[in-house]
């Protein structure tokens, strides 16, 4: 076994592990977070004017709360589409913007009037399965955020993540990105 299967397979280990980590998370701690999450990044936010969002599933730190108050002080909120190419585009995602089952069921605007590339968004908040004090992420594995933001110095990249995801280490491979800054219910980091 060479050196990125061995990185590959360390990866499919330690995401089974983070998905039973954030399913562990109960519906009274997943709603504290969302509050404490939403305060921590509204602050970050506060000077960028197109910020990409994710919809949340389920088990993800949930970015609802987020949505609502980014809405409140005047922000445009994006959600990102998965194109052809494995590039993300965001569409403007407002109150009352219908949305439909994307690719891979995540929700997305029916509209793509609106969609803009990465590099036109000044803050990118970003799911993940796990992370570092390096700032290394671990995401589902489609490598879409990678492939979109590897080539661009914009916008700044933001992980959400309950704290139960952190893991000392998370294993490296050349394409993949790392953030900026990370946000959990009880704290924020920033790497360099």
């Amino acid at each position: 076994m060479n050196n990125q299967d061995t990185i590959a397979q360390h990866k499919k280990n330690l995401r089974f592990e983070l998905k039973q980590r954030r399913r562990s998370v109960t519906p009274a701690q997943r709603d504290r977070a969302a509050e404490q999450i939403a305060k921590s990044a509204l602050t970050l936010a506060s000077n960028s004017k197109r910020i990409g969002l994710y919809y949340a599933l389920p088990n993800e730190a949930p970015t609802q709360p987020l949505a609502q108050a980014l809405w409140k002080i005047g922000r445009q909120v994006y959600l990102p589409r998965i194109h052809k190419d494995r590039h993300l585009h965001f569409s403007l995602w407002e109150q009352d913007t219908a949305l439909e089952s994307g690719k891979l069921g995540i929700p997305t605007p029916t509209s793509t009037n609106t969609e803009i590339g990465a590099g036109n968004l000044d803050l990118i908040f970003i799911p993940l399965l796990g992370f570092d004090q390096s700032g290394h992420r671990l995401g589902m594995g489609g490598g879409y955020y990678d492939t979109t933001l590897c080539h661009t110095p914009r916008p700044i990249k933001v992980g959400v993540a309950f704290d139960c995801q952190e893991v000392e280490q998370v294993p490296v491979e050349e394409h993949d990105i790392r953030l900026d800054v990370l946000i959990t219910e009880s704290r924020v980091l920033r790497f360099q």
